[in-house]
């Protein structure tokens, strides 16, 4: 049976796994790499590191699996780098997502725009920051020019760069691409105006892929020497790590959703192209909704969250609150889809501060165990409090950087493990904002993905919450299943291959009708005290 040699080039380290056309991961191989921080913002990485770590993983997995049938080799990773490519051999430098030094090229980029009539955001859909690449560019435009000169071109992550260093061209996939604050919303093309204002010749600008996985050539003798890959393999380019997890978790045809919860926490929702921007944006002009996955940092902007109207409530979504990726086509949809990210900057983290401030330090087991002693006393439903768990800010549904956690409705019968198990459902109800500013319903089980996934009773409660069913998702394999899932298509491949969430592999924990109904009843004022405790805190 052939098989995909399926590699995902992260923030840390490069992964690759051989996995058959049933789906099977057959063997994995990881090579890290380091990233330099300094305490004015800087976060670059070596892309000769990448070259190194790639070589080393596609190396030992060739070895030791020397008679297998290689259909193709299948690229994904982090998004939202800027990586200018010599025309002379490798580079040097990647300025990465998280990297905060060109906020003050931010600003510049958003008035030029401003001056002839443009709105930045708008434009590219996205909400953008001193992360976007436009930025970052046109920071090293004014600061280091001759890192600038001579290129092939620029590419925005370490899966487009191998490609490039392969002999392949300049590529890009969408979902990558609209991370950048280079890409048109409407379009779904670079914009000039973007380029112009950030001093990047749009002539460097990478070719965009169109299908979710897409064949960019085949090796050869410098793939060869590169990577050690076999002469004349396919190679493909995957989406972005963000849509390359999607697609393994649960696929993407619009209405698939998933849940992760980890130290942060997002649903991630793929939605209907059909009749609107790749990104959600509004009319030009007006406001549009935001960007974020993962590879997409942004520094939170302050009382961004506040709702104009003065009240919050369920299903209302201020403008830039969620993050808005194009996908590719597939076989899932006819139109183009949308990724939606709806991120809480504290799901694991408020969790772990609630065990360490009321719990007394215990420890995952132990809260659990206090959790499931609770329900057997009073049952499923709502622990009388509302708590909101923005402990380091927030980004959904509000973006307020200064936003901190609260609880309200404490009374003298109030407990530890109460505050605890608000403290949970306080994320459960974040994540249910998007799920109702979607205008989701479906019945179908919402995959869970992530450290909190483990805990049984924070899975009841994300059900009672949301009204959905939950079913646990092994994460750690779905960005190279989502590289498998749109290879194959993308060869024209036989396969069995499904997303993770399609699996029956672990039992489904569906919602407590009655827990269910009083939870949902508790939504508008949920939504509301994001609102009234960012008035509140600008009182103090």
């Amino acid at each position: 049976m052939p098989h995909l040699l399926c590699l995902d080039l992260g923030t840390s380290a490069a992964k690759a796994a051989f996995l058959d056309l049933d789906g099977t991961v057959h063997l994995r191989a990881e090579a890290p790499y380091p990233t330099r921080h300094a305490a004015d913002g800087t976060a670059e990485q070596d892309p000769r590191d990448w070259e190194r770590a790639a070589r080393a993983v596609i190396v030992e997995l060739l070895e030791a699996a020397s008679d297998v049938e290689v259909a193709a080799l299948v690229l994904t990773g982090q998004m939202q780098d800027l990586v200018p490519v010599p025309r002379s051999g490798a580079a040097s430098f990647a300025i990465l997502y998280s990297d905060t030094r060109a906020g003050a090229e931010a600003e510049e980029l958003r008035a030029a725009l401003a001056a002839d009539g443009v709105s930045g955001d708008a434009l590219t859909g996205n909400l953008q920051d001193a992360t976007s690449c436009a930025a970052m560019h046109l920071r090293l435009l004014r600061t280091a020019p001759e890192q600038l000169a001579d290129l092939q071109g620029v590419v925005f992550g370490p899966a487009g760069y191998l490609v490039a260093r392969m002999g392949l061209g300049l590529w890009c996939d969408p979902t990558t691409a609209a991370t950048t604050g280079l890409l048109e919303a409407r379009t779904r093309d670079w914009s000039p105006a973007v380029a112009r204002a950030a001093g990047l010749d749009p002539a460097l600008l990478p070719a965009l892929t169109g299908a979710a996985g897409q064949v960019v050539g085949h090796a050869g003798a410098e793939a060869t020497a590169l990577l050690g890959v076999p002469d004349g393999l396919p190679v493909v380019l995957a989406p972005g790590d963000a849509g390359a997890t999607t697609c393994g978790i649960v696929g993407l045809a619009p209405g698939d959703a998933y849940v992760y919860l980890g130290t942060s926490g997002w649903l991630a929702s793929v939605l209907p192209g059909t009749g609107t921007s790749p990104t959600g944006a509004r009319d030009a002009g007006g406001e549009p909704d935001g960007d974020e996955p993962d590879g997409v940092e942004s520094a939170g902007e302050g009382s961004a969250g506040e709702d104009p109207a003065g009240e919050g409530s369920a299903g209302d979504e201020p403008a830039g609150v969620s993050h808005h990726l194009a996908l590719g086509t597939s076989s899932a949809t006819a139109e183009p889809p949308i990724l939606r990210i709806s991120a809480l900057l504290s799901a694991g983290a408020a969790a772990d501060w609630a065990r360490q401030a009321v719990l007394d330090g215990a420890d995952p087991g132990r809260a659990d165990q206090l959790l499931e002693a609770r329900e057997q006393e009073r049952g499923r439903g709502p622990s009388g409090l509302l708590a909101l768990p923005s402990i380091v800010g927030e980004r959904f549904p509000v973006r307020d950087g200064d936003l901190r956690g609260a609880v309200v409705g404490i009374d003298a019968g109030t407990r530890g493990i109460d505050l605890y198990a608000a403290m949970l459902e306080g994320v459960a109800h974040g994540l249910a904002h998007g799920l109702e500013s979607e205008g989701d319903s479906s019945p179908r089980p919402l995959p869970v993905t992530g450290g909190g996934a483990s805990s049984a009773p924070w899975l009841r409660i994300l059900a009672d919450v949301t009204g959905r069913p939950v079913r646990t998702v092994d994460g750690t394999d779905a960005a190279l299943l989502g590289c498998a899932l749109v290879a194959a298509e993308a060869l024209g491949l036989d396969h069995a291959l499904v997303p993770l969430g399609a699996r029956q592999e672990a039992a489904t924990i569906v919602p407590d009708p009655s827990a269910a109904a009083q939870h949902a009843a508790l939504r508008p004022a949920h939504r509301a005290l994001y609102d009234a405790a960012a008035r509140v805190q600008r009182l103090r």
